[in-house]
């Protein structure tokens, strides 16, 4: 039967690839990476490439822009979708690597929907471990148990434009309201907002959580002053 694998590579740290994910990725023939622009590298490569050796492989690099505008990207999820389609009905091997987890926030939902809608060969999903289940467990304590409720969400809405606000999202405080514990992802331009209203939950902020260039802290008044990275986490947790 003719299937698409999508793996999740994890966060960073090669060795928190699954053993299922690496033997798949072992016995492809063609591995599609994702990138940013023509100009730019993949991550999900970069961590693959440091345990498995690539070079008898064919590996396809997939524009995928930084915006969040439908209208823009339509064209590159379909140019993806038909660079794809044509390698797996040739019968080959073929591997979508995704950094962290395939159906978190990840590029690959936006060809699964795809593969779904015209149902042109199968996919198989390999999980992969996300950067905020590496911050919790950095900073060993419960994210949930018993009847809490969990809340994984980005810091801001997104701009007509197709970028995300500066600004911290109006629900916050419903969320707030909700949860025992909340994973707020690129938090790192709305800290301010974050600090002045987390009342009644500790509070952890993390960046490039999985990776050689990992910081995590509690949160404090001095990362309001600093240069906070894209790839960055809070951790709300509900005191008592």
């Amino acid at each position: 039967m003719l299937k698409l694998f999508c793996v999740g590579v994890g966060p960073g740290d090669p060795k928190l690839l699954t053993i299922k994910g690496k033997e798949i990725i072992e016995s492809s023939d063609v591995v599609f990476a994702p990138i940013k622009s023509v100009h730019s590298e993949s991550f999900a490569l970069e961590i693959v490439r440091k345990i498995i050796d690539l070079d008898n492989k064919v590996v396809v690099k997939l524009i995928f822009p930084m915006t969040t505008k439908e209208d823009r990207l339509i064209p590159y999820w379909n140019k993806a979708y038909d660079e794809i389609r044509k390698n797996v009905l040739e019968g080959k091997n073929c591997v979508f690597l995704v950094e962290g987890d395939p159906l978190i926030y990840s590029t690959f939902n936006s060809i699964l929907k795809i593969i779904n809608e015209k149902k042109e060969f199968e996919v198989e999903i390999i999980p992969g471990i996300s950067s905020f289940q590496i911050m919790s467990s950095r900073i060993k304590i419960p994210v949930v148990d018993g009847d809490e409720v969990l809340v994984i969400a980005p810091a801001s809405y997104t701009e007509s434009s197709g970028c995300r606000t500066a600004k911290l999202r109006e629900d916050f405080p419903k969320i707030l309201e909700i949860a025992n514990t909340v994973f707020i992802m690129k938090a790192g331009r709305v800290i301010n907002d974050i600090i002045q209203n987390k009342n009644g939950f500790d509070g952890f902020f993390g960046e490039l959580c999985g990776t050689e260039s990992e910081f995590i802290t509690e949160i404090n008044p001095e990362l309001q002053n600093r240069a906070n990275h894209y790839f960055s986490t809070v951790l709300l947790k509900k005191k008592g």
